[in-house]
């Protein structure tokens, strides 16, 4: 069986289970659907678009504890498919006077402000920021391309704990955030344990800030030149985090740096992104962001370094509850050409959520 129907049968196999599990007592309650469909393209391009479908499914099997699956596909300009599962996951949490709760399995990204927006539907503009998909320029060779840091659901544990104003996590997790990883595919990177710390403060309503910390391996262990020893090559990435909503308006923005080691000395690539979303009537809402990266290109012996931008700004329209369209512009540079682009977009977001 190919990993995609393997995917898919587990996730269909779950459902049902859970679904005649509860007939006893009904859905409602005990099953959630939530379907997520977006297209969206550049102006120049109506005709081959970028098509995502994503479908969540929870399940309740008991007080606290939940099935959580989440089979994600796209059609990339071009017409070429991709299949991820991005969760499969087992979720606890306590009803104790401190909450705290469990992940484990195929997991959210417990690290970046913005992997909360990579639903179509939550995002107040047409994309994400482009460090979460575009690659990073190449780090001494490495044969997989890594990102500032990437919205991939690794396959880990992850305990989380809050207070009133507080929140911490740590976990483990087999992918560093800095290079995405499909735990369904062979073409990725191995799996290499990574150690992840992280929580955030909130001194009055509206207002939040945190940090995370990963740590660990990104690439085997490799015979270098100049040293006859095995090299382990790891990767330490560092997040700030933070957001302020008020009234109708909400300002976010986070700064990342990874450092890589390589061979030639450490590797740091850092680059940050804000934005900021204005309801401006229960249907109509408006958003701006501006992104920022640089990063090393590592070609021993020399070490260059390459900048990407980009600005996007968005107005949205929802037609009805479930149906959103989107109209923007953007602006920006890629790190392999100096020349700036411009570009209308666009974009058609359905969500429906039962039960």
């Amino acid at each position: 069986m190919t990993p995609l129907r393997l995917a898919l049968a587990l996730s269909v196999s779950l459902l049902l289970l859970a679904s005649g599990g509860a007939s006893a007592q009904g859905l409602g309650g005990r099953v959630a659907l939530e379907a997520i469909a977006s297209a969206s393209t550049e102006a120049r391009t109506l005709d081959d678009p970028n098509v995502i479908l994503d479908l969540v499914g929870t399940v309740r099997l008991a007080d606290g504890l939940d099935v959580v699956v989440r089979p994600w596909t796209m059609r990339r300009p071009g017409g070429d498919w991709m299949f991820e599962m991005y969760q499969l996951q087992v979720r606890y949490v306590s009803s104790t006077p401190v909450p705290f709760r469990v992940d484990a399995g195929i997991i959210p990204s417990p690290v970046g402000l913005f992997t909360l927006e990579l639903q179509a539907h939550r995002n107040p503009l047409i994309d994400p920021p482009f460090y979460y998909i575009s690659p990073l320029p190449p780090v001494a060779g490495s044969p997989h391309r890594a990102r500032l840091v990437t919205g991939g659901y690794p396959l880990g544990a992850m305990f989380s704990v809050s207070g009133t104003r507080w929140d911490a996590r740590a976990g483990i997790t087999d992918s560093t955030p800095a290079s995405p990883r499909n735990v369904f595919s062979d073409s990725g990177p191995p799996a290499h344990p990574q150690l992840v710390i992280g929580g955030g403060f909130a001194p009055m309503a509206g207002l939040r800030v945190g940090a995370a910390v990963t740590r660990g391996q990104y690439e085997p262990r490799v015979l270098t030149s100049a040293s006859p020893e095995l090299d382990p090559r790891t990767a330490t990435l560092f997040t700030v985090e933070g957001e302020y909503a008020f009234g109708h308006t909400r300002v976010a923005g986070e700064w990342i740096r990874d450092r890589f080691e390589t061979p030639s000395g450490p590797a740091v690539a850092r680059g940050f992104s804000v934005q900021i979303a204005q309801t401006l009537t229960p249907r109509i809402f408006a958003a701006a962001r501006t992104t920022h990266v640089s990063s090393p290109v590592v070609t021993v012996p020399v070490v260059e370094r390459r900048t990407a931008i980009g600005l996007d700004v968005s107005l949205g329209y929802r037609l009805t509850p479930e149906l959103t369209v989107r109209g923007g512009y953007r602006r920006g540079r890629e790190f392999r050409d100096d020349r700036p682009f411009d570009a209308a977009v666009m974009s058609l977001v359905w969500a429906q959520r039962w039960w």
